[in-house]
């Protein structure tokens, strides 16, 4: 089974393209938007018969939507789920600082519609993973006993160095930022509150490969100094990173990020995805390549299965069909 753990599904809005659009705005910065691309359910469905892949998690990124949009979002993605058996798993939209209508809406969307997961961004209303004002929302997820999908933030703040009249920022920025909220799970305290919570970070972690050792390196050159206050957590930080699921998303064909990846990362956190339609739009033969490339490392069999879908068909309870 191959299961695919990001599928970008949108709701159709009017006056949009049909396709994910990139390009210079008038203020001479570079702009980024999906348009309808994601869309058309069916759209989705061709493109899993022409890579092989069997189910594809549905995700929807809703930066700044109000509840209504979000209750919008998930009635839409359980009606795709359920108009195509077997083939679309559907993780919730969430506001994850929207007090109690949203964690109430949350839980409909679990326990009513039947999402497998929640999805949420880096900076949900620009508050980091590691801040105490998502406690709440932790404590909700906990309960439900579904995973938490964190998606890497489009454009996040404190990286304007990054503006060039290239498009360095839109490359960069956002897998910087996801490599800082993937230590920030790891060294804030979210996972020795929430033992329980199971994340799965988009991206691979970003930069993670390229700057885990240096992480390693000066925990123990700090020493005591490491932390400015009494450390949030018990353990050495590696207990903690190890809970930590990635997904395989954002690199279109990274065989070479795959092959990194894996010098700091277990395959059995790792969880293949396409980050469709942003990646592989107009290409399914390309994902087919990236596929069988995966499938040709010089790994155990085991382990590249758990890769493709094996680890995912765990976490989300699926069964070959």
């Amino acid at each position: 089974m191959i299961v695919d753990l990001e599928h970008h599904f949108r709701l159709a809005r009017p006056g949009l393209g049909s396709t994910v659009e990139r390009r210079w705005s008038a203020d001479g910065r570079f702009s980024y938007s999906q348009g309808n691309s994601g869309a058309d359910v069916d759209a989705h469905v061709r493109f899993l018969d022409a890579t092989g892949i069997d189910v594809a998690v549905l995700t929807g990124n809703l930066e700044g939507a109000d509840l209504d949009g979000v209750k919008r979002w998930n009635d839409a993605c359980a009606r795709a789920v359920s108009d195509h058996p077997g083939r679309f798993v559907g993780f919730a939209c969430t506001r994850p600082l929207g007090g109690d209508a949203a964690l109430i809406e949350l839980e409909r969307a679990v326990k009513d519609l039947g999402m497998k997961g929640v999805h949420i961004g880096a900076r949900p209303e620009g508050r980091f993973l590691d801040d105490r004002a998502l406690w709440p929302f932790y404590a909700k997820v906990a309960e439900l006993g579904v995973p938490v999908d964190v998606h890497v933030e489009t454009f996040p703040d404190g990286y304007d160095g990054f503006h060039a009249p290239w498009a360095l920022h839109y490359v960069l920025a956002r897998e910087l930022d996801i490599t800082g909220t993937t230590f920030r799970l790891c060294f804030g305290g979210v996972l020795e509150d929430f033992p329980e919570l199971k994340f799965i970070v988009n991206h691979f972690g970003g930069a993670l490969a390229a700057v885990k050792d240096r992480m390693d390196l000066y925990v123990r050159l700090c020493g005591d100094q490491f932390y400015r206050d009494r450390p949030p957590i018990a353990r050495p930080w590696q207990h903690y990173f190890d809970k930590l699921l990635f997904s395989m998303g954002g690199r279109g064909r990274g065989i070479a990020t795959v092959k990194c990846a894996l010098t700091c990362i277990s395959p059995r956190n790792m969880m293949f995805a396409t980050d469709w339609p942003p990646n592989f739009e107009d290409d399914p033969e390309d994902c087919c390549r990236f596929i069988d490339e995966i499938r040709g490392l010089d790994l155990p069999q085991d382990d590249i299965d758990a890769m493709l879908g094996g680890n995912a068909a765990e976490l989300l309870g699926l069964t070959a069909a």
